[in-house]
């Protein structure tokens, strides 16, 4: 029982780490794709290659979320493996994550209210998805780190 508690932890790890990849690559490419329509512009084989990156980096995060989710479904339905797994460390370091997650976007708006007041945003979209990605990248990122 010890080396399949093992094998799920190590699975659970590379499923969270591959999410993070993802998550990391889709933010640089949201990025620089955000500045580039801020300074407007025009060209149009840089925008094609970051929506190409953009939406692999989409497939990729949903083919390791799929399976992070199809991983923890096994681990709740075994009473060994949930009780292994799911111990109060766990359960502290998702808490810690989800409130890193809550003031990383309290900072994100700070700072996108101050930016606001200063820039002109034509695009609204921009800071509300950025905003989603600040949130949910932080909480992926600090629930791997803490896994650690």
């Amino acid at each position: 029982m010890s080396s399949q508690i093992e094998f799920f932890d190590r699975q659970r790890k590379k499923l969270r780490g591959g999410g993070v990849l993802g998550s990391i690559v889709f933010f640089l490419a949201w990025v620089a794709r955000s500045a580039l329509k801020i300074a407007e512009t025009e060209a149009d084989t840089i925008h094609t290659i970051l929506m190409v990156i953009l939406l692999g980096s989409v497939a990729w995060m949903a083919y390791f979320g799929i399976r992070l989710v199809y991983n923890e479904n096994k681990i709740r339905k075994d009473t060994r493996l949930k009780e292994a797994l799911y111990n109060e460390l766990v359960l502290l370091n998702e808490l810690k994550a989800w409130r890193i997650a809550f003031f990383s976007l309290v900072i994100f708006i700070i700072i996108a209210g101050y930016l606001v007041t200063t820039l002109p945003v034509k695009d609204p979209m921009l800071l509300i998805i950025t905003a989603l990605l600040v949130g949910f990248g932080s909480k992926n990122i600090s629930t791997y780190l803490l896994d650690k």
